[in-house]
C-alpha cells in the first residue's frame, strides 16, 4: 500500500450513461445511480462504508462517525478515470446499461479532470473529486436524431465540449 498521489488535475478518460432527469439532460455513472452535478464537480463518497458491517461495528463501538476519506486503499471508494482510451472504450463496450431513446444503449465516452485525493492504479486513478471536460459524439454513437439531440443537451447543460473525433479527446 502506497499513500495516495495528491496533485493538481489530471486527465483520465471514462464513460457516462446520458439520461433524462425531471426533463433535463444528465451524464450518470456507468455501474452506479450517481448523477453528475452540471453545476460544479462531483465528490466522491464511500458507499460501502455507511452499509457494510465493519463500518456499523466501528460506530457502535466508537460512538462516532462511521466512514472515510474518499478515494482510500482496500476499498473501491473514488471517482473513476482509465489513463488510455482504449479502456475507456473497452468499458463502454462491454457494459451492459439500460436502453435510451429508441431503445439504444445512451453511453458515451469522454474526458474527465480528476483532483484531491487521487490513487494511481495500473490502468487508471480514483479521485477525490471529477469534472467532466469533453463528450465524444461522433457518427457511430449518434444512433438515432433522439440520441443525438440528448448528447448534444448535455453536453450544453455541463458546459463541456463535444467533440467529433477520438483524436480530440486526447488533445489538452
Amino acid at each position: 500500500m502506497t499513500a495516495p498521489l495528491v496533485v493538481g488535475p489530471l486527465q483520465g478518460y471514462r464513460c457516462w450513461r446520458v439520461d433524462r432527469e425531471g426533463g433535463q439532460p444528465i451524464l450518470r455513472s456507468l455501474y452506479h445511480s450517481t448523477a453528475w452535478p452540471a453545476a460544479g464537480p462531483l465528490q466522491a463518497s464511500c458507499e460501502a462504508a455507511a452499509h457494510c458491517l465493519v463500518a456499523w461495528v466501528r460506530h457502535v463501538l466508537s460512538r462516532g462517525a462511521v466512514g472515510h476519506a474518499a478515494p482510500t486503499w482496500g476499498c473501491e471508494c473514488g471517482i473513476y478515470g482509465c489513463s488510455r482510451l482504449d479502456d475507456a472504450a473497452a468499458i463502454e463496450r462491454g457494459s451492459q446499461l439500460p436502453r435510451g431513446p429508441l431503445g439504444d444503449p445512451c453511453q458515451v465516452v469522454g474526458v474527465v479532470f480528476l483532483w484531491g485525493r487521487v490513487i494511481q492504479h495500473e490502468h487508471g486513478y480514483r479521485a477525490e473529486y471529477a469534472r467532466p471536460l469533453k463528450l465524444l459524439a461522433g457518427p457511430a454513437l449518434w444512433r438515432g436524431r433522439e440520441v443525438r439531440l440528448l448528447i448534444e443537451a448535455v453536453a450544453h447543460r455541463y458546459a463541456i465540449e463535444l467533440v467529433s473525433e477520438v483524436g480530440e479527446l486526447t488533445r489538452r
